[in-house]
């Protein structure tokens, strides 16, 4: 069935459907699993954030143990940098407002 309210020119064919599909989830499971490679900081102060339990604990753990692990082996590099980046920037935008004192960036 033709969808005439669509922007796009939508495949009519199943099997190019069944590729768009496909294509999908490999793009999401490929930016999912970079996230957990180049973010664990993100995964570990969530896990920090949690509720001290005893199922909570190994989760800690774990987060803990795989930051420590990419920033031994540099893969948390291009997240440090845009970290430190996006502060100075912050930083600048603060420091512009009337009224307020600036606001000095964390020292990395």
């Amino acid at each position: 069935m033709r969808n005439d309210f669509s922007p796009i020119d939508l495949p009519t064919n199943i099997n190019d459907r069944k590729r768009a599909g496909l294509w999908t989830g490999m793009v999401i499971s490929t930016a999912s699993l970079l996230l957990a490679l180049l973010n664990a900081e993100a995964v570990a102060d969530w896990a920090d954030a949690l509720a001290p339990t005893a199922w909570t604990a190994p989760i800690v753990a774990t987060a803990d143990s795989w930051r420590d692990m990419t920033v031994k082996t540099g893969l948390s590099a291009p997240r440090d940098f845009l970290h430190r980046y996006w502060k100075k920037l912050e930083a600048l935008h603060f420091s512009n407002q009337e009224g307020e004192e600036a606001v000095q960036p964390p020292e990395s």
